[in-house]
């Protein structure tokens, strides 16, 4: 009996040890990308984000009805047809878009994906209660939404909507939501703010579904057996958390990852050098820059008073060589600019680039009253030092940076605490006490994604509209500076609803000249979107999209070798 207890033992040792022994080898019959990300997401609903590592996580998950591929065209997703005049989508006017989904879309529990959806989807951005960050450009001109039958809805606006992408488009609608998971939330709560679902998903309509979420460490996604457009030849994504570029770019070199989004200009030349590893870039639209706060006293956490003059924020700019900072940073890869518009079809060429005059500089904050009259080497005026706060995330480029502006600054008298943050908590809501919702902060640096397929800029009708400057009362703003010209909000809105292509191009140019002009923010340099791969993992360099919400939009077509 002794010898077999002994011999089942001894078999069952064995047979654990050859299941754990099969397991990684199980594991790896799917074929698995691994991605580094240098952010965590913090929401992975796109209306609560303004972090483009949570939009990328959720594009894994979450279908557009169409995306915006790397040659900047549409390609449509949940829909067979991108709505047009010339197709019937679009009336004459403008002002009605009838919207037709592809039939038998399913979200990943089973659960048919109709037009109900869409319509709840709608209700929920125009509905200011629910205090979402994104889409308020699609709150402010909808009027009304209505379902036809399930697989056909119409939106109405109250003003010439030319552009679908930016009010149905992966562009502007970030999120379509799961009727059968929100309305219920909603309809007890008043809100799908704080919804479950916004940090821990259930269900999923794209080419993926959130497995695994390991808070610090990491988020696993399997292909969505659901997806209508069809099945990702990579089965799983791993995505990995890194704390700092250096950690992540060890990982890179080492082989333990596959593919790395948002490198820096600055880091391109060093990534160059590992060997076996490509990359690539695409047109992004994002302009690396600095941010002023200029709200008053009469907004939560004012920023300093000096930069409510203009010929401080002047002067601030004439202080930067920014030519300086991407020689001795970057390389020499980008070049300085005045342009929210950079890089687009619809920058002006005549606006010229503010040089970098220390002269100037100094003789417009003497000009303004603020001297060095204690001899400390920092200016001062009515007894306040001009000691700015300028804070960023932890990204070790970005840090890089601020310590040359800092440097640069201090040589006409303009002191600087340098601040660096989590991303999380940079790019947090207003609910949360993000340092930019909630302007705790004199300079902010980050980038943020401008003119894409058409001149209504983001950056301009959303980050600088008067209307959207966030407080009790709007905590959902995006206006984190506080800049407010109601001459650039009239050119905003004509980008946004001019028929007139003409037209459309003079208000951009003049937003152009009144940023220029009245510097709510100082442009570093603008940014392409770029990747870096390990070449040998991928049977041909992969397709990425232009963008924020648009990486993955070829991820079907992603093959991984061996």
């Amino acid at each position: 009996m002794n010898r077999m207890k002994k011999a089942l033992g001894l078999a069952l040792i064995l047979t654990l040890t050859l299941v754990l022994a099969l397991a990684p080898a199980a594991a790896q019959d799917v074929p698995t990308l691994t991605v580094g990300f240098a952010q965590e997401p913090d929401s992975m609903n796109g209306f609560y984000t303004s972090m483009a590592f949570a939009q990328w996580a959720n594009d894994l998950v979450q279908a557009s009805l169409w995306d915006i591929a790397d040659t900047l065209e549409s390609v449509p997703v949940l829909v067979d047809e991108i709505p047009s005049v010339e197709n019937g989508g679009i009336s004459e006017d403008y002002m009605t878009y009838t919207i037709k989904l592809k039939p038998g879309l399913m979200w990943s529990d089973g659960t048919p994906l109709t037009s109900d959806d869409l319509v709840f989807t709608f209700q929920m951005v125009m509905d200011p209660a629910n205090n979402m960050l994104q889409a308020s450009s699609i709150r402010d001109a909808l009027v009304s939404v209505e379902a036809v039958d399930e697989t056909t809805f119409t939106l109405t606006f109250n003003s010439p909507k030319p552009f679908p992408e930016d009010m149905a488009g992966s562009p502007g609608l970030s999120t379509i939501l799961p009727a059968h998971i929100f309305r219920p939330v909603y309809e007890s709560e008043g809100s799908i703010e704080f919804a479950d679902e916004n940090q821990d998903p259930t269900v999923f309509s794209g080419p993926y579904v959130l497995s695994e979420w390991r808070r610090g460490e990491s988020m696993t996604f399997e292909a969505n057996p659901n997806y209508i457009v069809g099945q990702p030849q990579i089965g799983r994504v791993i995505i990995r958390f890194f704390p700092d570029t250096d950690t992540q770019y060890a990982a890179l070199e080492a082989g333990q990852l596959d593919f790395v989004p948002n490198i820096s200009e600055g880091d391109k030349p060093r990534i160059a050098g590992f060997e076996g590893v490509s990359q690539l870039t695409v047109f992004g639209g994002y302009i690396e820059s600095l941010w002023l706060n200029v709200r008053t006293e009469e907004a939560p956490r004012a920023g300093h008073p000096a930069l409510q003059d203009l010929r401080v924020r002047q002067a601030i700019r004439y202080a930067l060589n920014r030519q300086a900072i991407s020689d001795d940073l970057l390389a020499g890869t980008v070049s300085p600019t005045d342009s929210i518009y950079a890089g687009s079809p619809f920058e002006d060429p005549n606006l010229g680039v503010t040089p970098h005059d220390a002269a100037a500089a100094v003789a417009l904050l003497d000009e303004a009253g603020w001297v060095d009259s204690n001899g400390d080497g920092v200016r001062d005026k009515d007894g306040v030092e001009l000691m700015l706060r300028y804070s960023t995330t932890n990204a070790g480029w970005r840090n890089n940076i601020q310590a040359v502006v800092q440097q640069q600054l201090a040589q006409v008298g303009v002191g600087t605490i340098l601040e660096a943050y989590p991303a999380s908590e940079f790019f947090g809501a207003w609910a949360n006490n993000g340092i930019n919702a909630v302007g705790e902060y004199d300079i902010a640096q980050y980038a943020n994604n401008t003119a894409l397929t058409n001149p209504a800029n983001v950056t301009v009708y959303e980050a600088l509209n008067c209307e959207q400057i966030p407080g009790e009362s709007n905590p959902g703003g995006q206006n984190f500076t506080g800049f407010c010209s109601p001459e650039m909000d009239a050119f905003a809105q004509t980008t946004l609803t001019s028929l007139d292509a003409a037209e459309r191009l003079d208000a951009a140019y003049g937003i152009q000249a009144i940023m220029k002009e009245q510097a709510p923010l100082i442009n570093l340099f603008p940014r392409g979107d770029n990747y870096a791969y390990v070449t040998a993992r991928f049977a041909e360099t992969p397709r990425v999209g232009s963008g924020v919400g648009n990486q993955w939009f070829d991820i079907l077509n992603w093959q991984l070798s061996g």
